[in-house]
């Protein structure tokens, strides 16, 4: 028998995915598309009953490459939706609110083909970061109410995207072993944030709320998620569509704290409360970043290229993750 996420029933779920496209000058480890990531995905959801799932990804990775706006087509093919995540993905703590804005509207431009079709208009931050001021924060809340936005806050997380590094170097190096240690990690991972996290909600709360849990369009994903569905199915999780996570009010509502650090809806409400979340961030970590190790290819020296990029593109200061 496998031991229930929460001993006071199932957990509701909402499944909502980031960057179906990652980053640009983020590499992709051989053999691996990403239409053929979203179609893993999409035929994991499907297995699962899943639909109407909420892709929100930055654009900027289509920029002279058209033909990655497919993966748009194929999501909404299957039964799914493609929400604003801006163009460029550039952290608010970076940029100023008129250039995060114009970004916003940059990319509504181009996913107006799908964003139109959708049942509410959903805007996620990126990196769940809202603001690290109170005059960014009001600023970019003000525009999302005056344009129809209803922002889509993240509840639980799993860091997947630490593991992107890891996977790319031991799959460049062919490394059978590392390649199966990443993927048990991966998913032992997904059940162990999705436990401590929820288990931090109902202490808080007195009751398990609706979560909104994330994933990325990794590698990783595609060859796990259906795995990982597997196993939150048999800890007691139900999954249901956004709209009715977002009609709990601990997504609807705001968390009141005004932060510069990476946290997701839970952890900002435990940073608010005093409240410590076991292994959050994980431990992991550091065991997965010794996996194949390569000079110049760590995970904070990867995904610092990557972020850094971008935030200079925005004409940005960047700020590593404070976590």
């Amino acid at each position: 028998m496998v031991e229930p996420i929460s001993p006071d029933g199932p957990i509701r779920l909402a499944i909502s995915m980031d960057d179906l496209l990652l980053w640009p000058d983020m590499p992709l480890a051989s053999g691996y598309t990403h239409l053929g990531i979203t179609q893993a995905m999409t035929d994991a959801m499907k297995r699962h009953k899943v639909t109407g799932t909420y892709a929100f990804s930055a654009t900027s990775p289509a920029e002279g490459r058209p033909d990655l706006l497919r993966t748009f087509d194929h999501w909404v093919e299957a039964g799914h939706h493609i929400a604003n995540h801006t163009h460029h993905h550039a952290n608010l703590n970076w940029v100023t609110v008129p250039k995060y804005l114009a970004d916003i509207e940059r990319t509504e431009t181009l996913i107006q083909p799908w964003s139109s079709r959708v049942p509410t208009r959903y805007f996620r931050y990126c990196m769940d970061n809202w603001g690290n001021t109170p005059e960014k924060h009001e600023g970019v809340k003000a525009y999302l109410d005056r344009h129809g936005f209803t922002p889509a806050p993240i509840s639980i997380w799993f860091y997947d995207t630490e593991f992107l590094a890891p996977h790319w170097r031991a799959t460049k190096a062919g490394d059978a072993d590392g390649l199966k240690r990443v993927r048990r990690l991966f998913v032992d991972t997904a059940e162990r944030q999705l436990r401590v996290q929820a288990a931090a909600a109902r202490a808080m709360f007195g009751r398990d709320p609706a979560h909104i849990w994330l994933i990325h369009g990794t590698p990783l994903a595609a060859d796990c998620l259906s795995e990982i569905l597997d196993r939150f199915q048999a800890a007691g999780v139900e999954f249901i569509p956004l709209e009715e996570a977002m009609a709990d009010p601990f997504n609807r509502e705001a968390v009141p704290i005004v932060t510069p650090r990476f946290l997701n809806q839970v952890q900002k409400w435990a940073a608010l409360k005093g409240v410590a979340i076991e292994d959050c961030p994980p431990a992991v970590f550091e065991e997965i970043d010794r996996i194949s190790p390569m000079p110049g290819h760590s995970t904070p020296e990867v995904m610092g290229r990557v972020f850094r990029a971008i935030s200079d593109n925005m004409e940005g200061v960047f700020i590593p993750k404070m976590y």
